[in-house]
């Protein structure tokens, strides 16, 4: 059995996502604890009071906030190494 030292890292991570309504604007949270570290990335989208389409909009908001969030890790980890 082949082992890399990439094997010993562990590949499981959990996001907390949590989306919220307010005055017609989706607000979304992304968040993850990465080693010591807190991250929490944001996304907002827009939604027109006579637009019907609510789940695209939190859909829009959620994606806003994990690339946010991705961003962060990805920074992080440029800091890192």
């Amino acid at each position: 059995m082949h082992h890399n030292s990439r094997s010993n890292f562990a590949t499981h991570q959990m996001v907390n996502l949590s989306i919220d309504e307010r005055r017609g604007k989706m607000y979304a949270t992304a968040e993850l604890q990465w080693g010591s570290s807190y991250l929490a990335g944001q996304g907002v989208a827009y939604r027109h009071p006579s637009d019907t389409l609510l789940r695209e909009t939190a859909e829009l908001a959620a994606a806003r906030a994990l690339s946010d969030l991705a961003n962060q890790v990805t920074a992080l980890c440029r800091v890192r190494s």
